[in-house]
């Protein structure tokens, strides 16, 4: 019902930005990149222009979205909620005047690399500035902050030397290309991947997914775009494109901000699409395109990939794979406990599904090898079905056990099998053999 309705919104805008072919698309390679002059430009960034910089957002239908007043007293995050350290405000320089997007660190070999929205670093084909000549069309002054807070930079501030952005992007605006890579300058000797951590980027994963994270630095009203916002939720296919749509208010300012699909901690994850879009209308949705095979393009072109990096999850995995660690209960009173999927991706959730006597209190515990000492997760008191749900995300690749225990007995153990990348919604083998990723780093 909630697809029905965005396209129902967007049926009543002019088509969007999709490539349908051009007589100059050979002239062009797959992808486009320029130097940037990274002379003067965190002096240029005062904390003045900063704070007056206009976000620079797209509508549902690839539109220029005119940027709205920040709120007029601050409208702060929700007490607790503080910014990955590898996610960021990016402030640039366009035709019209000083702007802001987000942003997110990538592990690549260099770890000098950011992942944003490509209309935040070029116009695309329009022409922003009339009938004037040598109009820029790759932004300018790029500054990527991370962990931006009320003018703050507590990981410093990091200069733009090279943004790179695809063919189709460039030449047609298409949105299924909406993404760039930006490289960044090293600090004081320091590269930016070794200072806050690089997220991996998972690709060929299809648009219907759960437990999505979203990080962004909404600027308009009622936000004031000094601190982070976060939208959680479950991805829905928008049509037949490919996008994906989530329920999230984030407004201007939000633009290029990562969407995780797993993460391996606080800081880094696996980011699989960065925001493209907005509705305008109606309720509040963000939309992306998730990333396909064209990204590794991108690296590649950036001379920061390698596919020894790269991994392909196991073609093995069932729809409904059966717990790995069967076992029989020895008695009414004594605690089970088995993998609801025996088979997950690293940094998404593996949930242990737990039975024992109501009003038990059972614990949680996990080990990493047969043989291997256990160690305490949590614990949980059961309720009246008799059944419960440890949920854990799990950061580290390999197999591992869990086991439930009260303070006189224990289960036998079920064993959760994860996997280097990501595993999609979707587990069909055809679905999963398709998809790839990079790894994070702390």
């Amino acid at each position: 019902m909630l697809g029905t309705t965005l396209v129902a919104v967007l049926l009543l805008v002019p088509a969007s930005g999709r490539a349908t072919g051009s007589p100059t698309s050979s002239r062009l390679p797959d992808v486009v990149a320029v130097d940037l002059d990274p002379g003067a430009v965190r002096s240029y960034w005062t904390g003045s222009r900063m704070r007056s910089a206009l976000p620079l957002d797209l509508d549902a239908a690839g539109d220029l979205i005119d940027p709205g007043p920040p709120a007029t007293s601050r409208v702060r995050a929700r007490a607790g909620l503080a910014s990955p350290r590898s996610v960021g405000k990016l402030f640039f320089r366009t035709p019209q005047g000083d702007a802001v997007c987000s942003a997110a660190s990538v592990n690549t070999a260099q770890k000098n690399v950011i992942i944003t929205a490509a209309h935040c670093a070029h116009t695309g084909p329009r022409n922003p500035c009339g009938l004037l000549r040598n109009c820029p069309a790759y932004f300018t002054k790029f500054l990527f902050v991370p962990r931006y807070a009320n003018g703050t930079a507590p990981d410093g501030s990091w200069v733009g030397t090279r943004a790179i952005t695809h063919r189709q992007w460039v030449q047609s605006e298409d949105l299924d290309y909406d993404q760039a890579l930006i490289e960044v300058a090293p600090r004081s000797g320091r590269n930016l991947v070794d200072v806050v951590g690089g997220n991996g980027l998972a690709w060929n994963f299809p648009a219907r997914q759960t437990d999505i994270h979203i990080w962004g630095w909404p600027a308009e009203a009622p936000y004031d775009g000094q601190t982070v916002r976060r939208c959680t939720g479950s991805a829905t296919p928008l049509d037949s494109s490919g996008d994906a749509f989530i329920p999230c208010p984030l407004n201007g300012g939000a633009s290029g901000g990562p969407w995780f699909i797993g993460k391996v901690s606080p800081n880094i994850g696996f980011i699989w699409a960065v925001t493209s879009r907005r509705t305008t209308v109606g309720k509040a949705y963000l939309l992306a395109h998730p990333l396909d095979s064209s990204i590794k393009k991108l690296l590649s072109n950036a001379r920061l990939y390698s596919r020894a990096s790269t991994t392909r999850t196991a073609t093995t995995v069932q729809s409904n794979p059966a717990v790995l660690t069967p076992f029989a209960v020895r008695a009414a009173t004594s605690p089970s406990v088995s993998a609801v999927r025996s088979h997950v991706g690293r940094g998404q959730l593996a949930v242990l599904r737990a039975r024992a006597a109501s009003g038990t209190t059972l614990t949680l515990d996990v080990r990493f090898s047969l043989r291997g000492s256990w160690s305490r997760v949590t614990s949980a008191r059961v309720g009246s079905t008799r059944t419960i749900d440890f949920t854990v995300r799990v950061a580290s690749v390999g197999d591992r056990w869990y086991r439930v225990r009260t303070s006189t007995t224990r289960s036998a153990a079920a064993r959760v099998r994860v996997h280097p990348c990501p595993l999609p919604y979707d587990r069909t083998p055809a679905v999963v053999d398709a998809t790839e990723c990079i790894s994070p780093v702390s």
